[in-house]
Protein backbone atom coordinates (compact mmCIF):
# COMPACT_ATOMS: atom_id res chain seq x y z
CA UNK A 1 0.00 0.00 0.00
CA UNK A 2 1.00 2.95 -1.19
CA UNK A 3 2.36 6.18 1.49
CA UNK A 4 -0.67 8.22 -0.35
CA UNK A 5 -3.50 5.85 0.17
CA UNK A 6 -2.41 5.72 4.06
CA UNK A 7 -2.69 9.42 4.14
CA UNK A 8 -5.92 9.47 2.55
CA UNK A 9 -7.34 6.46 4.95
CA UNK A 10 -5.76 8.68 7.93
CA UNK A 11 -7.71 11.64 7.14
CA UNK A 12 -10.65 9.47 5.84
CA UNK A 13 -10.83 8.17 9.56
CA UNK A 14 -9.88 11.15 10.96
CA UNK A 15 -13.01 12.89 9.28
CA UNK A 16 -15.21 10.52 10.39
CA UNK A 17 -14.09 10.11 13.66
CA UNK A 18 -14.60 13.72 14.08
CA UNK A 19 -18.20 13.99 12.02
CA UNK A 20 -19.43 11.38 15.32
CA UNK A 21 -18.01 14.06 17.67
CA UNK A 22 -19.72 16.75 16.30
CA UNK A 23 -22.96 14.58 15.31
CA UNK A 24 -22.68 13.26 18.77
CA UNK A 25 -22.31 16.96 20.47
CA UNK A 26 -25.11 17.73 18.38
CA UNK A 27 -27.43 15.05 19.72
CA UNK A 28 -26.79 16.28 23.63
CA UNK A 29 -27.26 19.73 22.82
CA UNK A 30 -30.63 19.10 21.33
CA UNK A 31 -31.55 16.58 24.11
CA UNK A 32 -30.45 19.51 26.22
CA UNK A 33 -32.88 21.69 24.87
CA UNK A 34 -35.78 19.65 24.81
CA UNK A 35 -35.39 19.01 28.52
CA UNK A 36 -35.35 22.34 29.08
CA UNK A 37 -38.05 23.25 26.64
CA UNK A 38 -40.09 20.61 28.59
CA UNK A 39 -39.28 21.92 32.35
CA UNK A 40 -40.05 25.66 30.99
CA UNK A 41 -43.21 24.27 29.54
CA UNK A 42 -44.17 22.22 32.82
CA UNK A 43 -43.60 25.12 34.99
CA UNK A 44 -45.57 27.76 32.36
CA UNK A 45 -48.35 24.80 33.25
CA UNK A 46 -48.19 25.02 36.71
CA UNK A 47 -48.15 28.38 36.39
CA UNK A 48 -51.05 28.28 34.54
CA UNK A 49 -53.26 26.14 36.56
CA UNK A 50 -52.57 28.15 39.77
CA UNK A 51 -53.85 31.72 37.85
CA UNK A 52 -56.44 29.68 36.45
CA UNK A 53 -57.24 28.87 40.25
CA UNK A 54 -56.81 31.58 41.64
CA UNK A 55 -58.93 33.19 39.61
CA UNK A 56 -61.79 31.03 40.39
CA UNK A 57 -61.21 32.25 43.97
CA UNK A 58 -61.55 35.88 43.72
CA UNK A 59 -64.28 34.92 41.13
CA UNK A 60 -65.97 33.55 43.85
CA UNK A 61 -65.34 35.96 46.91
CA UNK A 62 -66.24 38.38 44.55
CA UNK A 63 -69.78 36.48 44.49
CA UNK A 64 -69.79 36.33 48.27
CA UNK A 65 -68.80 39.94 48.88
CA UNK A 66 -71.50 41.14 46.70
CA UNK A 67 -73.85 38.91 48.77
CA UNK A 68 -72.80 40.67 51.94
CA UNK A 69 -73.18 43.88 50.82
CA UNK A 70 -76.97 42.97 49.35
CA UNK A 71 -77.27 41.48 52.74
CA UNK A 72 -76.65 44.82 54.36
CA UNK A 73 -77.70 47.28 52.10
CA UNK A 74 -81.29 45.68 52.71
CA UNK A 75 -80.78 45.30 56.49
CA UNK A 76 -80.07 48.57 57.44
CA UNK A 77 -83.11 50.50 56.56
CA UNK A 78 -85.63 47.99 58.31
CA UNK A 79 -82.67 48.45 61.12
CA UNK A 80 -83.23 52.13 61.50
CA UNK A 81 -86.42 51.92 61.32
CA UNK A 82 -86.90 49.40 64.15
CA UNK A 83 -84.92 51.68 66.03
CA UNK A 84 -86.73 54.30 65.96
CA UNK A 85 -89.82 52.29 66.83
CA UNK A 86 -88.35 50.87 69.89
CA UNK A 87 -87.23 54.31 70.76
CA UNK A 88 -90.84 55.50 70.51
CA UNK A 89 -92.78 55.36 73.78
CA UNK A 90 -96.00 53.48 73.64
CA UNK A 91 -99.49 54.81 73.63
CA UNK A 92 -101.20 53.99 76.75
CA UNK A 93 -104.34 52.01 76.12
CA UNK A 94 -107.62 53.70 78.11
CA UNK A 95 -109.07 49.92 77.96
CA UNK A 96 -108.73 46.42 77.21
CA UNK A 97 -110.01 46.47 73.20
CA UNK A 98 -107.43 48.92 72.72
CA UNK A 99 -104.28 47.16 74.75
CA UNK A 100 -105.33 43.84 73.15
CA UNK A 101 -104.84 45.88 69.66
CA UNK A 102 -101.50 47.02 71.39
CA UNK A 103 -100.44 43.75 71.84
CA UNK A 104 -100.94 42.39 68.65
CA UNK A 105 -98.62 45.47 67.51
CA UNK A 106 -95.77 44.61 69.60
CA UNK A 107 -96.10 41.17 68.80
CA UNK A 108 -95.31 41.92 65.07
CA UNK A 109 -92.80 44.15 65.81
CA UNK A 110 -90.71 41.08 67.27
CA UNK A 111 -91.69 38.83 64.63
CA UNK A 112 -90.26 41.00 62.39
CA UNK A 113 -87.10 41.39 64.32
CA UNK A 114 -87.12 37.73 63.82
CA UNK A 115 -87.79 37.37 60.22
CA UNK A 116 -85.55 40.40 59.34
CA UNK A 117 -82.72 38.54 61.56
CA UNK A 118 -82.17 36.22 58.51
CA UNK A 119 -80.68 39.20 56.39
CA UNK A 120 -78.20 39.67 58.73
CA UNK A 121 -77.37 36.27 59.34
CA UNK A 122 -76.94 35.42 55.24
CA UNK A 123 -74.87 38.68 55.08
CA UNK A 124 -71.71 37.19 57.88
CA UNK A 125 -72.36 33.87 56.36
CA UNK A 126 -71.28 35.26 52.62
CA UNK A 127 -68.61 37.17 54.48
CA UNK A 128 -67.37 33.49 56.09
CA UNK A 129 -67.36 31.52 53.52
CA UNK A 130 -64.99 34.74 51.69
CA UNK A 131 -61.24 32.66 51.17
CA UNK A 132 -59.67 35.80 51.24
CA UNK A 133 -60.94 38.44 53.64
CA UNK A 134 -61.19 42.08 53.12
CA UNK A 135 -60.04 45.13 54.26
CA UNK A 136 -63.39 46.74 54.52
CA UNK A 137 -65.21 46.73 57.87
CA UNK A 138 -67.17 43.79 58.75
CA UNK A 139 -70.40 45.93 59.26
CA UNK A 140 -72.27 42.88 60.57
CA UNK A 141 -70.87 42.97 63.93
CA UNK A 142 -72.21 46.50 64.44
CA UNK A 143 -75.53 45.43 62.66
CA UNK A 144 -75.62 42.75 65.37
CA UNK A 145 -75.42 44.48 68.36
CA UNK A 146 -77.85 47.14 67.15
CA UNK A 147 -80.53 44.47 66.87
CA UNK A 148 -79.86 42.64 69.72
CA UNK A 149 -80.35 45.79 71.84
CA UNK A 150 -84.15 46.29 69.56
CA UNK A 151 -84.90 42.76 69.99
CA UNK A 152 -84.26 42.90 73.55
CA UNK A 153 -87.00 46.14 73.63
CA UNK A 154 -89.07 43.77 71.29
CA UNK A 155 -89.66 41.35 73.98
CA UNK A 156 -89.77 43.42 77.30
CA UNK A 157 -92.75 44.82 75.03
CA UNK A 158 -94.56 41.67 74.37
CA UNK A 159 -93.76 40.31 77.92
CA UNK A 160 -95.57 43.66 79.75
CA UNK A 161 -98.41 44.07 77.77
CA UNK A 162 -99.34 40.37 77.71
CA UNK A 163 -99.16 40.57 81.07
CA UNK A 164 -101.39 43.98 80.78
CA UNK A 165 -103.54 42.39 78.80
CA UNK A 166 -104.41 39.06 81.02
CA UNK A 167 -104.58 41.23 84.05
CA UNK A 168 -106.96 43.47 82.43
CA UNK A 169 -108.79 40.42 81.24
CA UNK A 170 -109.15 38.90 84.87
CA UNK A 171 -110.17 42.22 85.68
CA UNK A 172 -113.06 42.57 83.61
CA UNK A 173 -114.18 39.31 84.62
CA UNK A 174 -114.45 39.90 88.37
CA UNK A 175 -115.48 43.29 87.72
CA UNK A 176 -118.66 41.84 85.64
CA UNK A 177 -118.92 39.16 88.97
CA UNK A 178 -119.04 41.59 91.64
CA UNK A 179 -121.47 43.88 89.81
CA UNK A 180 -123.60 41.01 89.42
CA UNK A 181 -123.25 40.29 93.40
CA UNK A 182 -124.08 43.39 94.30
CA UNK A 183 -127.28 43.43 92.03
CA UNK A 184 -128.72 40.73 93.80
CA UNK A 185 -128.26 42.20 97.10
CA UNK A 186 -131.89 43.90 96.92
CA UNK A 187 -133.56 40.43 96.02
CA UNK A 188 -131.75 38.49 98.62
CA UNK A 189 -133.06 38.20 102.13
CA UNK A 190 -129.75 37.10 103.30
CA UNK A 191 -126.41 39.04 101.89
CA UNK A 192 -123.49 36.73 101.69
CA UNK A 193 -121.42 39.73 102.83
CA UNK A 194 -118.62 37.86 103.39
CA UNK A 195 -118.84 36.39 99.36
CA UNK A 196 -119.27 40.21 98.12
CA UNK A 197 -115.96 41.31 100.48
CA UNK A 198 -113.96 38.52 98.57
CA UNK A 199 -114.87 39.74 95.37
CA UNK A 200 -114.36 43.24 96.29
CA UNK A 201 -110.78 42.52 97.98
CA UNK A 202 -110.15 40.47 94.57
CA UNK A 203 -111.18 43.66 92.17
CA UNK A 204 -108.67 45.62 94.51
CA UNK A 205 -105.82 43.78 93.64
CA UNK A 206 -106.14 42.98 90.10
CA UNK A 207 -107.08 46.81 89.72
CA UNK A 208 -104.27 47.68 91.44
CA UNK A 209 -102.29 45.18 89.46
CA UNK A 210 -103.44 46.39 86.68
CA UNK A 211 -102.68 50.27 87.34
CA UNK A 212 -98.84 49.49 88.09
CA UNK A 213 -98.32 47.99 85.07
CA UNK A 214 -100.10 49.97 82.83
CA UNK A 215 -97.44 52.54 84.42
CA UNK A 216 -94.55 50.71 83.16
CA UNK A 217 -95.84 49.72 79.52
Amino acid sequence: MSPFFHILRSSSLASSSTGEEEEGQTNETALGHLREFETIKDTINELHDRIEIEAGSITQDQKYFADYLHGVKNFKPWMEDAENVAKTPLQKPEKLEEALALLETVKTFETACQENRSKLDAAAESRSLMEKCTKEDNEVETLNNRWEVVKKTADERVKKVQELCDTWSALTNVTENLTKTITDIPGSTMPDVATLEGIFKEFKEINDKKVKLLAVV
